[in-house]
This record gives C-alpha cells, structure tokens and sequence, in this order.
C-alpha cells in the first residue's frame, strides 16, 4: 500500500553481488629494467645506459611473447630510448670528430693565421 502516494518497493532477499576482484598481470622484470636503465641515459651514462636497454628490452620482449607478463609497452620504450640514446651518443661523437678534421684542415690550409711580429 503506498504512503502518501509514493511506491512500496519490494524487498530484496539477497544482497547485491560484488564485482570479482581483477586480477593483474605481473610485469617482466626485464620490461622494468629496460625502462631503467633508458631513463638513466639522461642523466649520463649515454651509450652504455642505452645499449643495456636495448639489450634487456630485447630480452623482456622475448619473455612476454612467451609468458604473456605485463610490460610490453615498458619494454617497447625501453627500446625505443635506448635506440635513441646510441643513436644522439653517435652523432655527438661523430660532430665532434669533424669539428677537429675541420679545425685542422683550416690551420693547414691558412698558415697565414698566426700573428706577425710588428717591427719596432
């Protein structure tokens, strides 16, 4: 019978169900340290960080193909950093390289470039 014409609801014998709880992936630890160590190459170890993340994203790729774990997207950029990190480390070392070529190449060219002592 409604009060005040409002609606009786019915009564629910059972309580309402919970969501089951997710479950999550564990993340390769290889995707991890890819990540890492391509991170690390800002803050100075260059090269050497950026060749191990190519190494460990390689690794960490390879084992989730396998074992389905999280962190393929960690271990793409992992690789991806660290490809860019030789690739700026090399191009740093070969601008440096002809800087000096160049440098020499002018001081053979012009031998004229030294001062003169001025009579007196």
């Amino acid at each position: 019978m409604p009060i005040l014409g409002i609606p009786r609801l019915p009564s629910v014998s059972t309580p309402p169900q919970l969501p089951a709880p997710t479950t999550s992936k564990r993340y390769n630890p290889w995707a991890i340290a890819s990540i890492s160590l391509a991170a690390s190459t800002v803050i100075g170890s260059w090269c050497l960080g950026g060749l191990a993340a190519v190494i460990t994203g390689h690794i960490a790729r390879h084992q989730i193909k396998q074992t389905g774990e999280a962190g393929g997207s960690l271990a793409l950029a992992g690789l991806i950093a660290g490809y860019a990190a030789i690739a700026l480390t090399l191009a740093f070392i070969t601008l440096y390289i002809l800087f000096f070529v160049f440098l020499f190449a002018f001081a053979a060219t012009h031998p004229e470039a030294t001062p003169s002592p001025t009579p007196g």
